[in-house]
């Protein structure tokens, strides 16, 4: 049951855009999905015209076996029964198609989930641990700043991009499939703007379209009386074709909404990430107000290019979208102070001046705060 719910959790290392295509969206088609299973049993989904001479239990049979069918007639056709062309029906299929479209707007985040532990740490508990972080008191949001960011600073070694190109390609494939739904609603369910707009701009549409859903339709019903087999033709109209009309309609300006939103969100993202005019300078703002004073623009450089990688450019802007822009700061403050004590030791020691003006490197050790020669014979 865990697993289930957890397919509807906002999750924390994802933007407002991505929660909108995997859980606003799944959300909502999820819903669309139970209610047009519902509206089935809720509303009266057929009615039809029948002889005078049948009785009440011969109507609500016909509407049974009419709404069951797979296959209808057109009412506006003067051919004969046995060689109409048939209309098929997908009343029925209306609740498994939308829950299809709710998996296809959950697929990519599916895939940031299952691929992003194996190239760094879990964004999402650590963006939850930033933002718990900011209600402790101050030495323990110390501790924990201070490890988070040697954590970090110790799994950055391993990849510079990879979780950043990941990034990118989950939210290609939502473009992917918002682009993908648009023009299935456009052509099989919202056919007559499709045509109006293929009309206008040249196109011809009428091979294209095909809408799934028929409102006006006639409907063959075989009755056995005795050892004969009567046929009847009964016309009928499905109201519940308008009910699932108007529920497509708002998916699809939905969809186009959201597409437009998630390809301009898609090129940001691939600019604030790349383009060092974007990114170094909302790190050099962060280091910024700890130094007090402006800071080095070359060591800054080397710090978000040597250190940070476009992978840690992501991971601080997850907790600055997630958590707060001042846990952001504060975790890149510390991260740049991991990045200045690499860089001023080797690994392995700390460097101190010689006497005789070298270099020499020493091991590390704890020192208790009284202990300021541990070299210093003890006197008795």
């Amino acid at each position: 049951m865990a697993a289930f719910l957890s397919i509807f959790r906002r999750t924390l290392d994802q933007d407002m855009v991505d929660n909108a295509n995997g859980f606003w969206s799944v959300l909502l088609l999820a819903l669309c999905s139970i209610g047009a299973f519902l509206v089935r049993y809720l509303t009266d989904p057929i009615s039809c015209w029948y002889p005078v001479q049948w009785t009440s239990s011969h109507s609500s049979y016909a509407d049974q076996v009419c709404f069951l069918t797979d296959r209808f007639y057109e009412p506006n056709t003067d051919l004969m029964p046995q060689i109409r062309e048939p209309v098929p029906s997908y009343h029925l299929w209306i609740p498994l198609i939308l829950f299809f479209q709710a998996l296809g707007f959950r697929l990519p985040n599916i895939i940031w989930n299952g691929c992003k532990h194996l190239l760094s740490l879990n964004l999402d508990e650590t963006a939850s641990s930033m933002n718990n972080a900011q209600v402790t008191n101050a030495e323990n949001r110390q501790v924990i700043f201070t490890d988070a960011a040697r954590v970090i600073g110790s799994l950055l070694r391993r990849n510079r991009c990879l979780l950043a190109l990941l990034y990118l390609f989950v939210k290609l494939l939502s473009c992917v499939n918002l682009i993908a739904q648009f023009l299935f609603l456009t052509i099989y369910f919202r056919q007559h703007l499709a045509i109006r707009g293929a009309s206008s701009a040249g196109f011809n549409m009428d091979s294209i379209i095909k809408p799934l859903l028929a409102e006006h339709v006639y409907c063959d019903i075989s009755v056995r009386k005795m050892a004969n087999m009567e046929r009847f033709t009964v016309q009928c109209t499905l109201p519940i074709t308008e009910i699932y009309e108007k529920m497509f309609t708002f998916l699809w300006y939905w969809v186009f909404l959201l597409a437009v939103i998630t390809i301009l969100n898609l090129v940001l993202w691939a600019g604030f990430l790349f383009l060092p005019f974007f990114r170094d300078g909302r790190i050099a703002a962060h280091v910024n107000a700890a130094k007090g004073s402006r800071p080095d623009e070359h060591s800054v450089t080397q710090f978000i290019s040597s250190f940070l990688g476009i992978d840690g450019v992501l991971i601080l802007s997850m907790i600055s979208q997630n958590s707060s822009e001042l846990a952001a700061a504060k975790l890149t403050q510390h991260l740049y102070q991991v990045f200045q004590e690499n860089e001023e030791r080797p690994e392995g020691g700390a460097v101190v001046p010689g006497a005789t003006g070298t270099v020499e490197t020493l091991p590390m050790r704890e020192l208790s705060p009284d202990a300021e020669n541990p070299e210093k014979p003890p006197i008795v």
